[in-house]
């Protein structure tokens, strides 16, 4: 299980990299940059949120 949340938490990070990478090609960041941490952060504590859960209940 340990191994799965990793790789999860790594393929989410590489994920999100990609995607603002694009982003920032295409120039769309440049106003914006500094909000661009914060739905990043609320996706992944929700989803370590969602884990906990589902992982108490097994």
């Amino acid at each position: 299980m340990r191994r799965n949340k990793i790789v999860i938490d790594v393929l989410f990070i590489v994920l999100t990299a990609i995607i603002l990478t694009g982003l920032n090609y295409f120039e769309l960041l440049e106003n914006f940059i500094g909000y661009a941490l914060v739905p990043i952060l609320v996706a992944y504590f929700l989803g370590q949120q969602v884990e906990r859960r589902f992982s108490n209940t097994k």
